[in-house]
């Protein structure tokens, strides 16, 4: 495929070329129309002439690449293109004289070749230079449609990943254990003469599907809106381990600071599932956002047994969801951490601080 593209390119380039000598022979040959010239002559010499850019221009492409002009490196590309710039230009314009000296069929004649040169060096010198920068350019021009095809590709692909974890997120939401022990609840709670609990249960789950189902489908989300969502779900969790208590710790900078959508739901339920549910004193969870040097920190706390050894090597789907999703979207701008706290875990994430 690789090998496919880069013979077009070739190829293109070798077209490109020809319509250029194509061009400045017709405009020689118009210009010397007095002189009978021969156009076929004159072809085959631009040709040739302008075949030698077309053999540089890969290399100027790979120049351009690795010394770029941009707004972060202008003058360090300027100090680089410039010499290279004024050399090709004098060696391009030294075998055009070269060549003209072969037709003129008078090889050893140096004063005529320094005649040619003179000549051609003080009329299209700024022109091949300006050809250089050109080139310079039209490679920067490919590679930022390659970098923007890039982005755009990866944003695509990032909000399909985005739109499969939200259905991952809803299915393991929506396992039978945790819909029936809902609704086994609020049966429990209807026979027991206890209608506004269960109504309220309903619609808490109700408002938590709605949530789930329609939120928006934006790559990143206010703080604020996604423990909103964090909360209807807790609410929901609240009717089945009543004792548990819920501590939110945010600092009013956070609350705007963007972060991936649905990202916190799998880390607590993994608090609940593997930590709070597993010991009958473990009651605290704690949901917390700090900043810190143009970075996010956020945390989910729960009381209940640490870590085992190589829990590290059996990571949850949610929990490396989570950590692929941080991967694409940040790279190694953020970072995820689990440590054993006290009297339970805690997860850490680290994203970049912006609003």
């Amino acid at each position: 495929m690789l090998v496919h593209k880069g013979r077009k390119i070739y190829l293109g380039l070798i077209g490109v070329w020809t319509l250029v000598a194509l061009f400045t022979s017709t405009q020689l040959y118009l210009k010397s129309l007095d002189t009978d010239p021969s156009w076929i002559k004159l072809f085959l010499v631009q040709l040739l002439v302008w075949q030698v850019w077309g053999l540089l221009t890969p290399l100027i492409f790979f120049l351009g690449k690795r010394f770029r002009i941009d707004r972060q490196t202008y003058f360090r590309g300027l100090l680089v293109h410039i010499p290279i710039a004024l050399a090709m230009v004098v060696l391009y314009l030294l075998f055009y004289s070269l060549i003209w000296n072969l037709i003129e069929g008078d090889v050893s004649n140096s004063n005529l070749l320094f005649a040619y040169f003179k000549l051609f060096f003080l009329n299209l010198f700024h022109w091949h230079f300006f050809i250089y920068m050109a080139i310079v350019g039209v490679g920067h021009a490919m590679t930022y449609y390659g970098e923007l095809r890039a982005r755009e590709l990866e944003a695509v692909k990032l909000e399909k990943e985005l739109l499969f974890s939200q259905l991952n997120t809803l299915k393991a939401q929506l396992e039978p254990h945790f819909l029936f022990n809902t609704l086994n609840n609020v049966i429990s709670s209807i026979k027991q003469d206890k209608s506004e609990t269960a109504i309220q249960m309903l619609i808490k789950l109700s408002e938590f599907l709605r949530v789930t189902l329609v939120e928006t489908r934006q790559e990143e989300i206010p703080l604020q809106m996604e423990i909103d969502f964090v909360q209807k779900y807790l609410e929901i969790e609240q009717y089945r381990n009543k004792n548990m208590s819920i501590l939110l710790a945010l600092e009013e900078n956070t609350k705007k600071a963007l972060i991936p959508s649905f990202i916190l739901q799998p880390l607590v339920e993994n608090a609940i599932k593997h930590g709070i549910s597993k010991l009958e004193h473990a009651q605290k969870l704690e949901i917390g956002a700090e900043t810190s040097k143009n970075k996010l920190r956020i945390w989910v706390y729960n009381e209940g047994p640490s870590l085992k050894k190589g829990f590290r090597e059996k990571y949850g789907i949610g929990l490396r969801n989570t950590i692929k999703r941080l991967e694409k979207l940040y790279k190694e701008k953020a970072s995820i951490h689990l440590l054993s706290v006290n009297d339970g875990v805690m997860v850490e994430l680290f994203l970049p601080y912006k609003i």
